[in-house]
């Protein structure tokens, strides 16, 4: 993982402690995760209706390209609160300096 990656990760993580210890509004503190778990219940929703619900084609294709644009909102989520796509990154750049000796 760059140096750069890092410090953005940690400017992230600093910011989102500021924000939790603050003098805030209940609704200042948490209108991230309500946002983040909207978009997730979004998409559960429009999964549901393009499965299950009869549609016409020109709703189905506004179906399907509101779908895409929240399914990458849900995957940015997620690599936000998991981490995953980080942690991931900075294994593969550990395997790939092992395989070529540059440890």
């Amino acid at each position: 993982m760059s140096d750069d990656a890092k410090q953005e990760i940690e400017e992230a993580r600093k910011h989102e402690i500021k924000v939790m210890e603050s003098g805030g509004t209940w609704l200042q503190k948490n209108i991230a995760p309500m946002l983040a778990i909207l978009a997730v219940l979004a998409t559960v929703i429009f999964f549901y209706v393009l499965i299950f619900r009869k549609l016409d084609p020109t709703s189905e294709n506004v179906i399907l390209y509101i779908l895409g644009v929240l399914s990458t909102i849900v995957s940015q989520i997620f690599a936000y609160y998991f981490g995953s796509s980080a942690g991931s990154r900075a294994k593969q750049e550990e395997l790939f300096k092992k395989l070529n000796g540059k440890e």
